[in-house]
């Protein structure tokens, strides 16, 4: 399908031609607001942003469908733009979030050009390749006193072939992602572990999926195997959550960051 005939796709618009992604569509067959992980971050995140923030112009990069979107609409009362190079994803976004782009950042649209108060970049960063560059294109549509809001994996002793199959390149510790995050002219101003009580799961699921299919390992690694399973890490969700403000380590992390002062 060519980029005109795409255009006629109703609810998003088409600024940029298809292009690769690292990211296995299935994924997006199982992670919906409801999913414990899903509401995890979120709590995650909320605990992360400043009570007096104000998002302003958001938007997220590789938006995928949409849950971020549609948890900071409903939470915080703000519109979300969205942008995304997997069109799968784009479709099962909600038809009230608005705009919705199939856009590649590294064209930088002049209209984009410091457009944004609220860079999200959930799961994301650890599907790049060359990060510096990626994260060169994020700066560019960033507002200068903006705020870049991110979510990786952590613990890179987890690695498994869930996330290969997933497309991540690697998973990230606070130094390490400070690190790159310098090196690309951002410092960040607060960073914190969330999902500590999963880390024995996340090793079993290493070890499980060594004997597991390339093709099950999205649904082996992410998807809880019933309902009951499902209640209960939403409970050790809720328990973590409840009992700890910060953990020391955990199975992800989510930062704040803003630009460090140096020349773009």
């Amino acid at each position: 399908m060519s980029l005109t005939d795409k255009k006629q796709i109703e609810g998003i618009e088409f600024l940029s031609e298809p292009s690769g992604y690292a990211m296995a569509d299935e994924w997006y067959d199982f992670a919906d607001a409801n999913h414990f992980w899903m509401k995890w971050r979120f709590e995650a995140l909320k605990k992360i942003m400043p009570k007096n923030y104000v998002w302003g112009e958001i938007l997220d990069i590789g938006c995928g469908n949409g849950v971020v979107s549609e948890q900071i609409e409903r939470h915080y009362g703000y519109k979300t733009c969205s942008c995304d190079l997997n069109l799968k994803a784009l479709q099962m976004v909600s038809a009230s979030r608005s705009p919705l782009y199939f856009y590649n950042i590294h064209e930088r649209h002049t209209r984009f050009r410091e457009a944004f108060s609220t860079v999200l970049l959930m799961d994301v960063l650890e599907h790049i390749d060359d990060p510096l560059r990626f994260l060169s294109s994020v700066d560019f549509h960033l507002s200068p006193e903006g705020s870049l809001v991110i979510n990786v994996p952590a613990i890179q002793l987890l690695y498994s072939k869930y996330d290969r199959v997933a497309g991540h390149v690697k998973r990230y510790s606070i130094p390490s992602l400070k690190k790159e995050l310098g090196a690309a002219g951002f410092r960040i101003e607060r960073a914190a572990y969330w999902g500590m009580s999963l880390i024995p799961l996340l090793i079993a699921r290493k070890l499980l999926l060594y004997f597991c299919t390339d093709n099950n390992a999205i649904k082996t690694g992410f998807q809880p195997a019933s309902s009951l399973v499902e209640s209960v890490l939403d409970f050790i969700r809720r328990l973590e959550c409840k009992t700890f403000s910060m953990v020391p380590v955990g199975i992800s992390l989510t930062a704040i960051a803003k630009r460090s002062g140096k020349e773009r």
